[in-house]
């Protein structure tokens, strides 16, 4: 086929099929991730009643977006009178999460507006593959965008997060989108480019905070562009880094209905500079918020969410293979994207970075720059912050290590013999079986280097492989098995009895077992979640209460993130 379009159609759309087959057949089996329940619900909220007071700790735009087929469910059932009710100290608490916890679980049927709202985060995996496939094809050719679409479509990262409603993937998609047509601009600023610039930019920087990062991403390459051969000009580097200040501050005004105050109600406003956790934490940001907020430059919900996600990222517990910390490591993210990134993708990305380095002009020095700048900066940023509890966020640095892979794989597929070929079959061969055997549990999955997903929980936990996403299969394994009543230490927002799993609540259970948690009914199986196994959020007697546990061999494994255990006596 000749028709470059034509063929270039047939590849996207097989791509989409495909990836939203994966996505749709993998989420289904899953129960709600940690984050998810707040996520849909403030997505709703702000869209139905214009309310942005639940989970201010991210811009509302990709939860609105997630939940618009929301809107064309007609029996939703939603009271918010409780949130006047409570003030917003406490609100940013435990409130805000019973809040969700009841509208998901209690009010509504939570798994029919959670598939709803993932499918929609589908989408953006969608069009993150097709922005992937224009770079890499307007960079490197037709076959390597092939190559490196598919090689993204089995991505288990990529696939995990792509499948949640949160908002980490999408504001890869969009950080991602930005810097393409950022290349593109400085290669050829056109209007259409600018305009791709704005919107993905914009986009991004109304998801969520930590796309802040965006602006000196931007003003470096624009920097590098403006290098020989010109096709930039300072004048038009300047009027496009105004442009970009301009329009992302008229679409956070926007994205909040142009309104300072979170809600209709006037009197209730967040004053959290005031707040203990962020006056210790962050004194000299908790002053520069109060003045942006006493002037009303942005409004209140965005000012103030951005100083509690500040402040609550400074001290986070964190594991590392066994060691714990409230202040993390430098090499956290370098440590989990090397065990949690499919073996193929690894050494795909080390021969990248060779090939760019001896054949950078061929490739072309500006170009690679594009692709290596995000990732530095990026992965820079946040080996130097303290939230570590999960390789989601440096998930945006994927579509550009993914790009360093491409470079590698037009090597080898323009080597003069068949040994090129050969070498990148075998490759997909094992990309493809390590994916396999971790679907569909993705976000568990874990590489060659530490023997699987099997093992992952000896390494990291939280979002990295337990996110409280396996109580439907829990539930299943139960029902085959013949299983009335399981003890059970579960780290998560989702409900057991939504999906009707009768249990006996343990210590380290979240909220859904608050005040119910009692002495386990043995004999009997015990079903812990290894983010609960590993104490990361335990105390030391927590940790020592499930230590044995830990070293024996689970009855089973549901979804590497919750290990079941047939106990005959108490083992602590």
């Amino acid at each position: 086929m000749n028709q470059p379009w034509a063929r270039t159609a047939i590849v996207l759309s097989l791509f989409a099929v495909i990836f939203v087959a994966l996505s749709v057949a993998s989420y289904t089996e899953k129960s709600a991730t940690w984050d998810e329940p707040q996520h849909v619900t403030t997505g709703y909220l702000a869209l139905k009643r214009h309310d942005y007071r639940t989970d201010p700790e991210h811009p509302p735009f990709l939860r609105m977006w997630a939940a618009l087929p929301l809107l064309a469910i007609g029996d939703i059932k939603l009271d918010s009178t409780v949130i006047d009710r409570t003030s917003p100290a406490d609100w940013v608490g435990l409130g805000q999460f019973l809040f969700c916890h009841r509208f998901m679980y209690k009010a509504n049927d939570a798994d029919r507006l959670l598939y709803a709202a993932r499918f929609m985060i589908v989408m953006l995996g969608v069009l993150l593959g097709v922005l992937l496939y224009w770079w890499v094809n307007d960079w490197l050719g037709f076959w390597p965008a092939v190559v490196t679409l598919a090689f993204y479509t089995i991505e288990p990262n990529e696939q995990a997060h792509a499948s949640l409603v949160t908002t980490d993937f999408g504001a890869g998609c969009f950080i991602f989108g930005a810097i393409y047509f950022l290349w593109r601009v400085c290669r050829q600023p056109s209007t259409a480019n600018i305009v791709g610039l704005v919107a993905f930019f914009v986009l991004a920087n109304i998801s969520k905070f930590s796309a802040l990062i965006l602006g000196p991403i931007v003003v470096v390459l624009l920097g590098i562009g403006l290098v020989r051969p010109r096709t930039l000009t300072l004048t038009k580097a300047s009027g496009i880094v105004a442009l970009l200040a301009v329009v992302t501050w008229l679409s956070i005004w926007a994205v909040y209905g142009f309104r300072y105050t979170p809600s209709r109600s006037n009197a209730w406003l967040f004053q959290l500079q005031n707040y203990p956790l962020v006056q210790q934490r962050i004194p000299r940001l908790a002053s520069i918020g109060e003045w942006i907020d006493a002037h009303h430059l942005l409004p209140n919900a965005y000012t103030q969410g951005f100083l509690l996600g500040q402040a609550k990222a400074q001290v986070r517990a964190a594991y590392l293979a066994g060691n714990y910390s409230i202040d993390g490591w430098w090499y956290y993210f370098p440590a989990a994207f090397l065990i949690k990134t499919p073996v193929a993708l690894v050494i795909l990305l080390v021969s990248g970075i060779l090939v760019c380095a001896t054949r950078w002009r061929h490739l072309g020095l500006k170009n690679e720059a594009f692709v290596v700048v995000p990732i530095a900066l990026y992965l820079g940023s946040a080996m130097v912050a303290r939230l570590n509890i999960g390789l989601r966020h440096i998930l945006p640095i994927y579509p550009f290590v993914l790009l360093l892979a491409a470079a590698a794989v037009k090597e080898l597929l323009d080597a003069r013999k068949r040994g090129g070929w050969i070498v990148l079959g075998l490759l997909a061969v094992f990309w493809g079986s390590e994916f396999g055997r971790a679907y569909p549990s993705n976000l568990a999955f874990f590489n060659k280097f530490v023997g699987g997903p099997r093992n992952g929980y000896k390494y990291l936990a939280d979002s990295n492989l337990d996110w409280g996403q396996d109580l439907k299969p829990l539930r299943k394994w139960m029902d085959r098995n013949n299983i009335s009543h399981i003890n059970l230490a579960y780290f998560g927002t989702a409900d057991p009895s939504y999906y009707e799993i009768d249990c006996t609540y343990l210590p380290g259970t979240d909220f859904p077992g608050e005040g119910l948690v009692r002495s386990p009914q043995l004999p009997g199986y015990v079903a812990v979640s290894v983010t609960v196994l590993d104490g990361v959020y335990l105390s030391d007697q927590g940790r020592a209460f499930y230590k044995s546990l830990r070293e024996m061999v689970p009855t089973a494994d549901i979804g590497h993130s919750i290990h079941v255990y047939w106990i005959e006596r108490p083992w602590w």
